[in-house]
């Protein structure tokens, strides 16, 4: 039998003691209770959580994604980005903390993952010509299947003609979302 109080302590202890400080070292800030954000050189918002499962199995997977500071949002959107584990192996994965052994490994295993693989895709995001090229390829793959264009696509490819717009966007948002002010 699970120790669910045990286990949600294990969980707590080593976000805080492996994750936390990997993540600060990267220039993240804690956002809520587990959530890492980062603000880009392009303004680009780089999101990244850890989702545990609900129904008290004592498993939690990694989501991630950005979003651009520079366009209005009323909440995080994460539409684009991923799971760990389906960037990883294309398949939805849950890391274990049910005990300490368990939980070690996983917290482990995620940090380096995020080191090998999100931490890249990040970077890819930093750079506005790359943005911009994806988020037309997006645009573009969604118009063929005939699902209209996702959600902000569109208002993201244009606010790149409006940088004189973004300063007061971005702190509305970085207000609006409760963002860390130092970003």
């Amino acid at each position: 039998m699970v120790d669910k109080k045990a286990s949600d302590e294990i969980f707590k202890t080593l976000k805080k003691t492996v994750l936390d400080e990997y993540m600060k070292a990267n220039g993240f800030a804690k956002y809520k209770t587990n959530a890492y954000v980062r603000k880009n050189k392009i303004a680009v918002l780089e999101y990244l959580d850890l989702q545990k499962e609900r129904y008290g199995s004592k498993t939690f997977t990694v989501n991630f994604s950005i979003m651009p500071l520079y366009v209005p949002h009323d909440y995080i959107v994460t539409g684009f980005g991923d799971r760990l584990g389906t960037m990883i192996r294309n398949k939805d994965t849950w890391w274990d903390y049910a005990d300490e052994t368990a939980a070690r490994v996983s917290f482990q295993n995620v940090k380096e993952a995020i080191d090998r693989f999100v931490m890249p895709w990040f970077e890819k995001y930093a750079d506005e010509v790359y943005l911009k090229e994806e988020l037309l390829r997006k645009k573009q793959h969604y118009l063929k299947k005939g699902l209209g264009i996702p959600y902000k696509c569109e208002e993201w490819i244009s606010a790149f003609d409006h940088p004189e717009q973004w300063e007061q966007i971005i702190l509305e948002n970085i207000q609006k979302l409760k963002l860390p002010k130092k970003l």
